[in-house]
């Protein structure tokens, strides 16, 4: 079978790989559609904690598609069911595993960095990180479900209350998604930060009220929650001052390692605000947005901006990194 590539830092190709096959307790899933995210470019670029990545790896950590084959032992499924499968395997035998912390998992290993992902035409998956599909939700909105579990957990964390003045700094894949998941809590007023017209505008469209660019002045200390989704040490000092005195301010975007932020060192304490850091999702947050989706209360396919087969993604990896071209909020490959 063919697939994606990534052969040590720098060094990515399109070529014929080893097809899997599906052993005790595993599953052969048919990947069809499998999203470019700018974890995946960090991978490549060796930007990554090289501690996550075991070079050569395929990429893909977010992508659907249908049971092709079941190993030995594996139950409930049926070949040709469509299925969406988490990116995280934990162990569940350490501490984080059996409080239900699986996203803080000592030993984990991880579709697409570590483990064979989404960007190959056949990938073999642990029965216990798959999960069928609804009729009524896409594949393309699929893809966007791990993104989508770790804001819900986000979101659950700070637990909103409806009427509440909520704002979202960033509006790429993640700000998107925390805008359409707060208008679950029916937010009193929902603000969006961003620094492109295009993305601006794409925000209106997904609900929020208001729209600011984040480059100019901007109102302090009006709301009472705040998420960053950027990936900024720019934004994250930015959310600190929009949150009100006692709000909360959760923060989802990764700003890389080494990189240093500075607060007045009284801002939080004095302004009683509440600071909510957050990392990836649980096989929990993970089963409440599937039947979120399934319910029909959240529509996630008009993230989906971008399209390209799988031997283009030299394309697709270029259009996200370059920042200048539009609303470019999530890119799918169909391998």
């Amino acid at each position: 079978m063919r697939a994606v590539v990534f052969e040590r830092p720098g060094e990515a190709v399109y070529r014929e790989v080893e097809t899997p096959v599906a052993g005790p307790g595993e599953v052969l899933v048919r990947s069809l559609r499998a999203g470019v995210c700018r974890t995946d470019l960090e991978i490549l670029t060796g930007e990554l904690d090289p501690r996550f990545v075991r070079f050569p790896v395929v990429p893909g950590h977010e992508w659907s598609g249908e049971v092709a084959e079941l190993g030995p032992g594996v139950d409930g499924l049926a070949p040709g069911e469509r299925v969406v499968c988490e990116g995280m395997v934990p162990c569940h035998r350490c501490f984080h595993c059996k409080v239900g912390e699986t996203n803080l998992c000592e030993r984990h290993e991880q579709l697409g960095f570590t483990l064979p992902g989404g960007y190959a035409e056949l990938v073999c998956v642990p029965r216990q990180v798959v999960h069928r599909l609804p009729e009524s939700v896409s594949l393309d909105a699929a893809v966007l479900i791990e993104p989508g579990a770790c804001v819900l957990r986000g979101l659950e964390r700070a637990r909103p209350e409806p009427g509440e003045r909520v704002g979202v700094v960033g509006i790429g894949t993640m700000g998107s998604l925390a805008l359409l998941l707060a208008r679950l809590w029916s937010p009193g007023a929902l603000v969006a930060y961003g620094i492109r017209p295009e993305e601006l505008a794409f925000a209106e469209r997904l609900g929020a009220g208001e729209t600011v660019d984040a480059r100019g002045p901007v109102a302090e200390g009006g709301l009472d929650l705040v998420l960053e989704t950027a990936g900024s040490v720019e934004a994250v000092e930015l959310a600190t001052r929009l949150v009100r005195p006692g709000g909360r301010v959760v923060l989802l975007g990764v700003a890389g390692e080494g990189k240093t932020l500075s607060l007045p060192a009284d801002r939080l304490v004095l302004g009683d605000v509440q600071a909510i850091g957050t990392v990836s999702y649980t096989t929990g947050s993970w089963a409440r947005l599937l039947r979120l989706l399934a319910a029909g209360l959240v529509e996630l396919d008009p993230l989906v901006t971008h399209r390209f087969p799988l031997e283009r993604f030299e394309e697709a990896f270029r259009l996200l990194a370059d920042d200048g071209r539009g609303a470019v909020v999530k890119i799918v490959l169909e391998p």
